[in-house]
Order: C-alpha cells, then sequence, then structure tokens
C-alpha cells in the first residue's frame, strides 16, 4: 500500500513538471527556428554588406581571421546551425543603447551603412526583424543614434569572425517571476551577430534580432486544428471510458457482488451476467459461477452426508450400547452372551465398511484427474460375473484408469448383489453403457440411486454408498450417470461432456 502512495504522489508532482518541460520543450523550438532565419537573413545581408563595401577602393581593415575560422569561412558549404538552447542559456538583459560616438573612422561605412539601413527597413516589413549594421569596430548608427556596441557579448564574438547568439529581455524589467526561467515566455528577443567577411578579416557586423512565437500564438493561429484535434481527443476519451465501464468495470463490479454474496453464505446466482466485456472475464465469470454452484452442492452434501451418517451410525451404535449393557448382568447364559458378543462384532463391522467407505469417497473426490485411459484395462475380476466389451477392443475413455476401474468395480459388485452373472459394456459417442442380466430397478428407486446411504439390500449389508462414489468420481470428469429403462436386467447410461464444438473432451 505505502508504494502504491509513494507512486500516487510521485505522478502527482511529475504532471506538472512534465507539462512545464513541454512548454520548455515548445518555446526551445521556436527560438531555434527563429535564430534559423535570422541567420538566412542574416547571411544575405552580410553579402551584400560585403559586395558594396569591397566596391569602393581603400586599405584592409578590420581584424584578421583566425586560421580555422579561414578555413571554416573558405568551405564551399558552410550551414550554421541553430546554437540557443532556452533550458541552458541565460537571458540577458535588453539591448542598450551604447556609448555615443562622433563619427565612423572608414568612409566606405559611411556610404554603405545608410544604405543599407534603408534596404533593412523596407525589407523588415515583411521580415519583421529588427536589423543593426556595424563596422569593423562595432559602431553602427541604432535608434538612437551613432552608437557603439563592442561591448556586446554577441558583436564581440562576430568580431572574431563567429556567429554570436543570444537572449536579450525586451524590456527593463527582465528579472521576472522565477518560473519564468522554466516557461520562457517571449519577453526575449532572439540577437544574431553575423560578421561581414573580406580577404579573411572582418570588415563589419549584421546584427538582427526578432521576438520568436510563443506557445499561446502558436495555439491562437492553429485554434481551428486543435479544437478538432481536442473534440476528436475528447470523444475518444469518453468512448474508451465508456468501453472500460461496459467491458471491465461493470462485470468486474458484479463478480465482486458475487462473490460477496457467496463469501456472506447467501445462495449464489448461478446466471451469468448479460455482459461480460472480454472472454477471459467471461471464463472468469463462469469459473466463479461454476465455484459458486459446487460450493453450494458440497454444503448441501455436507448435510446429507451428516444426517445419513448420524442416522447410519445411530444403529449400530444404539445396538452395541444395548449389547454392552447385557452383557454386564451376571445371571447371562453363555449362549445368550455369545449372540451379544457375535451382535456387537456384525455392527462394529458395518460402522467399520462405513466409515471406510465415507474415507474412500472424500479421497476419489480430491483425488486429481486424468486421462483418457484404455476401457480393457479397467475391467474389474469379480468372481461369479462375467464382464465383457460388445464391440472393439482399443477404446479411449475420458478416466483415468484407476478412476475407470473403480467406477466399473462398484457397478460390477452391485449387478452381481442384484443377481447379475454378465454385464455387458459398449461405448460410442462419447456414452459408455453398463447393462446387465439382473433384477434390475425399479423406476422409483432408480430416481435415488446415486444418493449415499440409500440401498434396497440393508438387511444383506448393503450401505448404499457404491454409486453415491461413482457419481462422485464422474462429477470431477463432468459425466452424468443415468439409469435407461430395460427390458431385462439394469442399463446404465455414463454421458461425457463435450466441448462447445461438440468434441470429447479428455
Amino acid at each position: 500500500m505505502a508504494f502504491v502512495v509513494a507512486l500516487v504522489c510521485v505522478a502527482l508532482v511529475s504532471i506538472p513538471l512534465a507539462a512545464m518541460m513541454t512548454v520548455q520543450l515548445t518555446s526551445n523550438q521556436f527560438v531555434r527556428e527563429t535564430e534559423q532565419v535570422l541567420l538566412k537573413q542574416a547571411a544575405v545581408y552580410a553579402e551584400i554588406y560585403r559586395t558594396r563595401f569591397q566596391a569602393m577602393d581603400g586599405p584592409e581593415i578590420g581584424p584578421e581571421l583566425a586560421p580555422e575560422m579561414q578555413e571554416f569561412w573558405a568551405a564551399e558549404v558552410r550551414p550554421i546551425r541553430a546554437q540557443i538552447n532556452v533550458r541552458r542559456d541565460r537571458v540577458l538583459p535588453p539591448l542598450p543603447e551604447g556609448p555615443k560616438v562622433g563619427a565612423i573612422s572608414d568612409p566606405r561605412h559611411e556610404t554603405v551603412l545608410p544604405g543599407m539601413a534603408d534596404l533593412a527597413r523596407s525589407a523588415g516589413k515583411s521580415t519583421l526583424a529588427g536589423v543593426i549594421f556595424l563596422d569593423h569596430q562595432g559602431q553602427g548608427t541604432g535608434e538612437a543614434g551613432l552608437r557603439a556596441f563592442a561591448d556586446l557579448a554577441e558583436v564581440q564574438q562576430a568580431l572574431t569572425g563567429r556567429v554570436g547568439t543570444a537572449l536579450r529581455a525586451r524590456a527593463d524589467e527582465f528579472d521576472r517571476h522565477p518560473l519564468t526561467s522554466i516557461s520562457r515566455d517571449t519577453g526575449f528577443r532572439v540577437f544574431v551577430a553575423y560578421p561581414v567577411l573580406a580577404q579573411n578579416r572582418v570588415i563589419g557586423v549584421v546584427l538582427l534580432s526578432r521576438t520568436p512565437l510563443n506557445l499561446s500564438k502558436f495555439l491562437y493561429r492553429e485554434r481551428d486544428a486543435l479544437i478538432i484535434m481536442a473534440l476528436f481527443t475528447l470523444s475518444g476519451a469518453a468512448l474508451i471510458g465508456w468501453l472500460l465501464h461496459r467491458l471491465m468495470s461493470r462485470p468486474v463490479r458484479g463478480l465482486r457482488d458475487e462473490a460477496r454474496r457467496v463469501a456472506s453464505g447467501d445462495t449464489p446466482v448461478s446466471d451469468p451476467l448479460a455482459h461480460y466485456g472480454m472472454r477471459e472475464l467471461a471464463d472468469l465469470g463462469e469459473s466463479m459461477l461454476s465455484m459458486a454452484d459446487t460450493l453450494q452442492a458440497r454444503s448441501r452434501e455436507i448435510a446429507i452426508y451428516t444426517d445419513h451418517v448420524t442416522h447410519e451410525l445411530k444403529s449400530p451404535v444404539t445396538s452395541i450400547a444395548g449389547a454392552a449393557e447385557l452383557l454386564s448382568e451376571p445371571a447371562l447364559s453363555p449362549e445368550d452372551r455369545a449372540g451379544l458378543l457375535d451382535n456387537i462384532q456384525t455392527e462394529a463391522a458395518r460402522m467399520n465398511t462405513l466409515l471406510g467407505q465415507l474415507r474412500e469417497l472424500s479421497k476419489l473426490r480430491q483425488a486429481p484427474k486424468s486421462g483418457p485411459g484404455l476401457l480393457p484395462d479397467m475391467l474389474p475380476a469379480v468372481d461369479g460375473l462375467e464382464i465383457r466389451i460388445a464391440e472393439g477392443q482399443n477404446l479411449m475413455l475420458p478416466l483415468s484408469e484407476e478412476h475407470g476401474r473403480v467406477v466399473l468395480l462398484h457397478m460390477a459388485q452391485n449387478a452381481k448383489s442384484h443377481g447379475a452373472t454378465e454385464v455387458v459394456l459398449s461405448y460410442s459417442d462419447s456414452v459408455l453403457r453398463v447393462l446387465d442380466n439382473g433384477e434390475g430397478i425399479s423406476q422409483h428407486d432408480a430416481d435415488r440411486l446415486t444418493e449415499p446411504f440409500f440401498t434396497t439390500r440393508r438387511e444383506e449389508g448393503g450401505t448404499g454408498m457404491g454409486l453415491a462414489i461413482i457419481a462422485a468420481i464422474l462429477e470431477g470428469y463432468r459425466a452424468t450417470l443415468k439409469v435407461e429403462p430395460s427390458d431385462m436386467g439394469a442399463e446404465f447410461r455414463i454421458e461425457f461432456a463435450k466441448n462447445r464444438h461438440g468434441i470429447q473432451q479428455y
């Protein structure tokens, strides 16, 4: 239980963390897409900047590239991937105005930069990106006039020939709630500082910035698709919930109620539920109902056995007690004493027989079921009684050979006790027929033959347990024992169960 509680607590904590992580991953993707767009724009601006600058004569200016950077920019293909990671990078303060600068040091920049600014203003109406063009010393015209931006980290990186990137807040109050560092809303802009190269020197920098798309704007833009997706999701969830209720929850509750009725001692309802949902639950329900019926039958049998055993043992116990009381008389004659002792021995033997058969019945009920077995190997040997098979030799019965011998032995003894000299067996279509040439059985007695202790030969010492033992064995194999009308002797019909496809089960 403690483990389940711990799992639930972990799940409750993980859900909001997973949601914030999802938001962060989405924001990271938006930022990287924005950075990639700015890199492409910067590459175009840098090429125009370089072309216009080199069209004018003048000395070489700007920091010289390191050898590895020269090799990188000299390659035929030099893709530049997005570098910003909102989970790792810190949001820097807003872009500063920068210190004022009196004049641009190189006259070529004085010519190129205003034209590039006009180009950026025209293009910015579509690209929505802010652009500042800087010279080789990091100076350029910002919103407040000619300023120096060389102190910016991304510009310093661009002046070495590398592409510099940064996340900067959009307003002065960039130190917001701590959760902002997790959700990364769009209170920041993406900055890209792209070097302008000529003759392996950095002659200028293109500084671009843009606010990335945020999750709320993305959801609003895709609202139609999201509404459709939400409707499908809710419909699917409702359908799954209904199916789970119908296929699992309701059948399980029904089985629970059945189990509670059985546990409380009430009579179980043998009718199956209207809907079990799944094949496994149906099998479980059928097994539970079968178990409930078995428990009820066993309970009823125990009550019947208790009544019968009490009744059957009461008579010999009474006889033994009376004989013992008479034996205590001193004037008892030797003949009477011998008769009383003989009566005690007879009644004790009867009690021992009854108890032995009860033990046998209990043992057979608990014995494991197996099979099939060969019918010829099950035939018992009974003096004065011929037992034969009508036709066939290798007939297979859905009984173990041990149980088959017990069943046929009791039936043979029962037949002999009713005057039979011959028993004929036949087996076909899952039915074993046992026919003898004895006295036969009346219809009135036939209905009670399998009841424990019922016998028509009580005076001859019959206990009425033989056919009860047979019925107990056959019950374990889902077989039934019936008495068939017959013109001569008695005919018993043992019918073995088939599966739902009509195939004999072994």
